[in-house]
């Protein structure tokens, strides 16, 4: 279930990449203080990254990401980046235990967590910044066509379902 909701979110973003202009991509956003589409995508599949494909299985540090600027200017390597990490996705088998590494005033910290801690906190990221995606898209890129429930996390959908009145 986890791994079907985290490849959902990925293939949301995935429906960004396919419409947008590269030069779009690329822009400098006011409201995202400066920020690109880009750079916000390279930052959730970073992450994901960090999960799956630069770490030892053993442990995550999110911090020491690389900050790839391919991710944010080059439409077709981040989408062949978000394809290796759909196929990492789909080869968990089991949930594993795993050290999350995290730096707070110039300190590590170690904690305990778990494959699937961390995948379900990397879901809840990457909602996060598709809703502030969805923000900016219809005003800067309105030929972009976003689906009716992208940037909502699931248990708002389900919310928002079950108060429709039929």
């Amino acid at each position: 279930m986890l791994k079907e909701e985290a490849i959902k979110q990925l293939i949301n973003l995935t429906s960004i990449l396919s419409q947008i202009k590269e030069n779009d991509y690329k822009a400098s956003i006011t409201q995202l203080k400066g920020a690109s589409i880009g750079k916000h995508v390279r930052h959730v599949v970073e992450f994901y990254g960090c999960l799956f494909l630069n770490n030892n299985g053993r442990s995550v540090n999110y911090d020491s990401r690389q900050r790839n600027l391919l991710l944010e200017e080059n439409l077709k390597y981040t989408e062949d980046y978000i394809t290796e990490i759909i196929d990492a996705l789909t080869r968990i088998e089991t949930n594993s235990r795993m050290l999350l590494i995290s730096s707070y005033q110039n300190q590590s910290v170690t904690m305990e967590s778990s494959l699937y801690r961390e995948l379900s906190y990397n879901i809840e990221h990457t909602v996060h910044h598709l809703a502030i995606i969805s923000i900016v898209i219809p005003t800067h890129f309105p030929y972009i066509i976003l689906s009716e429930n992208f940037g909502y996390a699931d248990s708002t959908i389900q919310y928002l379902k079950s108060t429709t009145i039929a």
